[in-house]
């Protein structure tokens, strides 16, 4: 299983974070907000990936 997460982080997550951070790093005008919008999404999928295993004891 670890390996399939392993698979998922380097083929989309890794490559979707970076997209996002050249977006908020190209606008300089909005940088503020698009670093506070990616926080409120880390801490929502922290929340989300704690409340869907924390019944499986990992």
């Amino acid at each position: 299983m670890i390996v399939n997460s392993l698979i998922f982080a380097f083929v989309f997550a890794i490559p979707l974070v970076g997209f996002i951070f050249y977006l908020i790093w190209k606008d300089k005008q909005k940088r503020n907000l698009g670093i506070a919008v990616l926080i409120i999404l880390l801490v929502f999928a922290v929340l989300v990936a704690y409340q869907a295993n924390k019944d499986k004891g990992i």
